[in-house]
């Protein structure tokens, strides 16, 4: 075993850096915004807008009265929501939630001081101090959603070290982008349709790109396990469940929050009867509905109406929004994503085109049309929903367009830029043949985490499965046996783990190193 223990030791040394270089870089960013936060940054307070600071009817409480709810949902959809989402893998779970957790923290600090810098820089208050509120800490979490869309096209296929970059350097495109779309041409985008799913799809898309390779496409480990997917629908439900939350936090009050609620929610229940109905359409031998369209597709209604929501939609439009996306969403999963990784290179682990990217390009289209609609017909609004939703006046519509496109391009820039950072960081410590969709590369596992025996050898234990964890292959995933036959494999791979071990043991005791 001493060639084993050589083999992998270049391995091990640059596993070594990644550690060292990861623990700087995440303690010199704390440090970095534990004193730009105690230089610049300063509550929002009732003095600002000549009010007592205590008290019921203050405009900082208001805002707590109206925000804090939004907040909690949305907090709940992005450390929980999004990390369960992605426990599908069956030995990906604990870097599906623990990365989202660590990177959705970071990227939460981080927001508040660029999204300051670039709205002070667009008001011309100076630089003196950022009063930040409760949008600036919806904001915050808003751009953890985007990463963490991206996170789901490179799930499996990087380390933490990568993790930290894209933490850091996505946020500085996605603000940029929000500061072109909200700042400068006031596009309508009340549940982030564009800054969020569009920017965050392309953007991770891009970055796939830079770390798919032979070994990522052929590694056995990018398959579900049983108790994965039922993690992961949890997450699903957490997530449709709050949607509703996450389009209306910034709707303007009265009747534009409640259109985006009801607008949500009733697109939601029209993408997840789409799912079912298509999934089993086209399910395999006919009949069988397939988890993964179930944990995602049923999603796709909240995405369609991240830009307009809290417009004067038709109930029912919203709903065959909702079911459009839904059919659509199905049939990319399907086709789409095989095709994508097969002819452009970009394993989509995720699958967040089908749930992110198409829907949300739709509902950006839709929006545009909606709000040329708007403008011919103003009496669908108040004047005062009118001016808060329509600020770019009667250039709104071509605006939106303009927002579209402009945010699939900066998202295609960043995510060069941050993938090439990204491919080059690879070379300390990134991931070998065998080690993607893998927690054991950087976790501590558990006694019956699942393991097969090339695995146990490559870490150094000639005993196999004796020295800890579970064997699992595709074959014990394959519902399409029969219970006998179920019965027989087991047996089968009984035999031959038993056989094998034998002879490890054997060739231990008799090499010379052993004696």
């Amino acid at each position: 075993m001493t060639i084993i223990a050589n083999k992998h030791a270049p391995s091990a040394h640059s596993k070594r850096m990644e550690n060292i270089i990861f623990l700087l870089v995440l303690f010199g960013f704390q440090v970095f915004m534990v004193v730009l936060y105690g230089v610049w940054v300063r509550y929002d307070n009732g003095s600002l807008y000549g009010q007592e600071g205590v008290g019921s009817e203050t405009e900082v409480q208001h805002q707590v009265n109206i925000k804090y709810g939004y907040f909690r949902d949305i907090n709940i959809m992005i450390f929980f929501g999004f990390g369960f989402l992605m426990t599908f893998l069956r030995r990906y779970g604990y870097s599906s939630l623990g990365y989202t957790f660590l990177i959705s923290a970071m990227v939460a600090q981080w927001s508040i001081l660029v999204w300051g810098f670039f709205e002070t820089a667009h008001h011309g208050h100076g630089f003196h101090k950022l009063y930040f509120n409760m949008n600036f800490l919806l904001n915050g979490l808003f751009c953890a959603g985007s990463v963490m869309i991206s996170y789901g096209a490179v799930l499996g296929k990087v380390t933490p070290l990568q993790m930290v970059i894209m933490g850091i350097m996505e946020p500085i495109f996605f603000f940029f982008n929000m500061y072109i779309g909200e700042l400068k041409l006031e596009a309508i985008d009340v549940g982030g349709g564009l800054y969020i799913h569009l920017f965050g799809c392309y953007f991770g898309l891009t970055l796939s790109w830079f770390l798919t390779d032979r070994h990522a496409k052929d590694s056995e480990d990018n398959s579900p396990s049983y108790n994965g997917d039922l993690f992961a629908m949890a997450g699903t439900l957490f997530l449709w469940m709050m949607w509703p939350s996450f389009n209306a936090a910034i709707a303007p009050e009265g009747d534009p929050q409640f259109r985006a609620i009801a607008n949500t929610f009733l697109s939601l229940t029209g993408s997840t009867i789409a799912t079912f109905l298509v999934s089993r359409l086209l399910g395999h031998a006919g009949h069988k509905l397939d988890m993964v369209h179930v944990q995602n597709s049923a999603l796709a209604g909240g995405v369609v109406q991240g830009c307009c929501a809290h417009m004067n939609l038709n109930p029912g439009g919203a709903i065959g929004m909702g079911f459009i996306v839904g059919v659509i969403s199905v049939f990319g999963y399907v086709y789409l994503t095989p095709l994508i990784t097969r002819k452009l290179n970009i394993q989509d682990t995720c699958g967040i085109n089908n749930l992110h990217g198409v829907p949300g390009f739709i509902g950006c289209i839709a929006t545009v049309v909606a709000a040329q609609h708007g403008l011919n017909n103003p009496d669908l609004y108040s004047p005062l929903e009118f001016a808060s939703i329509f600020r770019a006046g009667q250039d709104q519509a071509k605006n939106n367009a303009a927002a579209t496109f402009i945010t699939i391009g900066v998202a295609i820039f960043g995510g060069i830029l941050t993938g090439s950072l990204m491919w080059l960081v690879k070379k300390i410590g990134g991931l070998q043949k065998g080690e993607y969709f893998n927690d054991s590369v950087f976790w501590h596992v558990p006694i019956d985490y699942p393991r097969d025996l090339e695995t146990v050898a490559a870490d150094g234990h000639p005993y196999g499965l004796d020295e800890g964890g579970v064997e699992m292959t595709k074959k014990d995933n394959d519902s399409d046996l029969s219970e006998s036959e179920r019965k027989s494999n087991r047996k089968r791979h009984s035999a031959e783990q038993k056989s094998d071990f034998g002879e490890m043991v054997a060739g231990e005791e008799s090499s010379p190193s052993s004696q």
